[in-house]
């Protein structure tokens, strides 16, 4: 992260939008330029890796119409088949299965635009292990709320869950960073919490039409609550801190590495595991 970013598409969405009009000095009067302390930012490689992933399943089901519709009924996610039938694995494969092209074009969108920016900033194993533990929060709790008869209860497919995971991580990022210089992280936060208003909002008043399309609330809630509670475990947090060598330069060291938190996502695991053997036996 620097004070003048240089072009636009070298700079990342939480750095400076609209950095400071730059000073006509002479060559005698020009200072020595010094780096600021920049975000140390990762490819997004697994966020491309989870959306070719989601949408080649799609596709097949897409392309083998009776075999897709099959593989479909065997992977969503649905209380009675999960907590009566313990058919578990539901809760994870539900995650990668769609109802329609427009369901996978905005899970696909926002994985997109949101996964990137958590990717680079948390790394490849923290983001990974939020997107899936966040998504099967998600799942669990749409398995264990969704409805008070297991018989009658709908399938539950899509990302949205593991969406709104690393939605929940991208706010904790910016809540625990709003004071690191450059980065626009109030106003940030403000449009997501705006964002995540709406959604839940559209979620609800999809519950009241007959006819409408469901919008599985439970999926979403659990999935951002599962993500606020990693993020808030392993997540990083950045502090400027002097330069070992170079006076005057400030560098941006991890005081929550996950090599030294990795047990906490463990827990959280080992957790969950525990919780969906107590459901399953409480049901049966």
């Amino acid at each position: 992260m620097q004070d003048n970013p240089g072009p636009e598409r070298d700079r990342h969405p939480l750095e400076w939008r609209n950095p400071p009009s730059p000073v006509t000095v002479s060559p005698r009067q020009q200072p020595a330029r010094r780096p600021g302390p920049r975000l140390p930012l990762r490819p997004p490689r697994l966020t491309l890796a989870l959306l070719a992933i989601n949408v080649a399943v799609y596709a097949l089901g897409t392309l083998l119409p009776f075999a897709g519709r099959q593989f479909f009924l065997a992977g969503a996610s649905r209380t009675y088949e999960v907590l009566v039938q313990g058919e578990v694995q539901r809760l994870f494969t539900a995650m990668f299965l769609h109802a329609s092209l427009m369901h996978l074009f905005f899970n696909m969108y926002a994985l997109y635009i949101i996964g990137r920016g958590v990717e680079g900033l948390f790394g490849h194993a923290r983001f990974l292990l939020i997107y899936l533990l966040g998504g099967l929060t998600g799942s669990l709790l749409s398995v264990a709320l969704g409805s008070t008869n297991p018989w009658l209860s709908a399938p539950s497919v899509g990302a949205s869950g593991a969406v709104f995971a690393i939605f929940g991580a991208e706010m904790v990022w910016l809540y625990r960073h709003r004071q690191l210089p450059g980065v626009a992280a109030r106003r940030q936060l403000r449009s997501l919490l705006l964002i995540l208003g709406l959604n839940l909002a559209i979620g609800l008043l999809s519950s009241t039409g007959a006819g409408a399309m469901r919008i599985d609330n439970w999926a979403h809630l659990g999935g951002l609550a599962g993500g606020l509670a990693l993020a808030w475990a392993i997540g990083p947090v950045y502090r400027p801190q002097p330069h070992p060598t170079l006076a005057g330069v400030a560098v941006l060291r991890d005081g929550n590495p996950f090599s030294s938190g990795w047990w906490l996502a463990s827990l959280y695991a080992v957790a969950y595991v525990a919780l969906v053997v107590v459901l399953v036996t409480l049901v049966n």
